[in-house]
């Protein structure tokens, strides 16, 4: 394996292939909007937001880009690129279906934004990028993307907290998700060259930079060639058993992190039925896990994270129970890597990404034996299974050409 391929495309370029892109999609040659809308990861911090828990961020250099045009009207048009095929869809904000088509995330984002600001004018737009679904939280790159050409072309401002709520009602209340705040504020909040420690809570952001000594490591990203989807995993069933577990400790509690602290310890989590003590026992873990990851970040202690980033990974299958079987098998094979400090799933284990702190030196002898142990058991994933080194990269943005 050659290095590379451990990197992804450049930013610039790929802008540059997008644009050419939606010249060709719309037939325009007028010069359009452009949103850069990173996706994210969470190095520390599973299954903890929607529980009131902390967790750390870093955007990285895989997007969602969007190239757009105000439309005369309040209907929008949208391109995509969808298994190598284009298609094209119109809708006024009003415009909801109960199917969740592919379009569904624009549809939802203009219904969302119209709802609290009445829309004078659609976009026409088209999306390309990345678009790989890998626990990435493409879902929420391309929804703040919509949001933030939509409320661009009305004039219509929007700070990281609007951005935040905005991008919640669409999976919420839109999408059917149970899901917390962290996908969207891991962008919204992103600042490159930082870790972010997000308080999803209070919808805040503590911006921690990276301390001198980052060059020596990197995080590298292999995808295990299964996609993730959140609709058809156990996602909400886990989401119920914490706030089951939660309102058992404590009455008045509607979830985990609003339980008393003095009522988070062994002996009370031992007395709740065993499947329910397991969900508690991997969210305070994983809080704790958080904070102490924040402050080896600062002090450049790599061996420390990585270890943070074991055990929260050991925690995620055994305690909340959400491991993927090709993802447990590649974190059981990184784990016996040299080079490798820890690892740990991204989009919560059901399909995806792995995530591992590495010595920079070593990355193509990480990625050449993580690949070949990884489709020695799986070889049908050899065409879709990937590595790259996920460099850090900033939050949603516009471009102007």
């Amino acid at each position: 394996m050659s290095s590379s391929s451990l990197y992804a495309p450049a930013g610039a370029s790929l802008i540059d292939e997008c644009m050419f892109e939606a010249a060709r999609q719309s037939g325009r040659t007028d010069s359009p909007g452009v949103v850069v809308s990173p996706y994210r990861f969470n190095p520390l911090g599973a299954h903890i937001d929607h529980q009131g828990g902390s967790v750390l961020a870093r955007c990285l250099d895989q997007y969602t880009i969007l190239c757009f045009w105000p439309s005369t009207s309040r209907h929008s048009t949208v391109h995509a690129c969808l298994q190598e095929q284009w298609e094209r869809t119109c809708f006024a904000p009003t415009d909801i279906q109960d199917e969740h088509g592919w379009d569904a995330m624009a549809r939802a984002s203009a219904a969302a934004l119209d709802n609290r600001h009445t829309l004078v004018r659609g976009v026409e737009a088209v999306v390309s990028g990345t678009l790989v679904s890998g626990g990435l939280s493409s879902s929420a790159s391309v929804i703040l993307a919509y949001l933030t050409a939509l409320a661009d072309v009305n004039d219509i401002p929007l700070d990281a907290s609007d951005l935040v709520e905005l991008s919640r009602q669409v999976e919420n209340d839109y999408r059917g998700l149970n899901n917390g705040i962290q996908d969207q504020m891991s962008i919204a909040f992103g600042k490159q060259d930082h870790l972010v420690l997000l308080d999803v809570e209070h919808v805040s952001a503590q911006q921690i930079p990276d301390p001198e000594s980052v060059g020596d490591v990197c995080f590298l990203m292999c995808y295990s060639g299964v996609s993730r989807n959140l609709g058809g995993s156990p996602f909400n069933t886990r989401v119920a058993e914490c706030q089951q577990a939660a309102r058992l400790l404590d009455a008045d509690a509607s979830h985990l992190g609003q339980v008393a602290p003095g009522l988070r310890h062994e002996e009370t989590l031992m007395a709740l039925p065993p499947v329910l003590a397991r969900r508690a026992r991997h969210v305070y873990s994983e809080m704790d896990r958080v904070h102490a990851g924040a402050l080896a970040w600062q002090q450049g202690e790599w061996h420390r994270f990585g270890e943070l980033m074991n055990e929260s990974c050991h925690s995620s299958i055994h305690h909340y129970e959400s491991g993927s079987e090709w993802l447990i098998a590649l974190h059981e094979i990184a784990t016996g890597i040299s080079g490798v400090y820890g690892n740990r799933f991204s989009g919560g284990g059901y399909g995806g990404c792995l995530f591992m702190l590495s010595d920079r030196e070593s990355v193509e002898q990480i990625a050449e034996r993580l690949m070949d142990e990884y489709l020695k058991r799986y070889p049908d994933k050899a065409t879709l299974a990937r590595v790259l080194i996920a460099e850090s990269e900033s939050t949603v943005r516009i471009i102007r050409t």
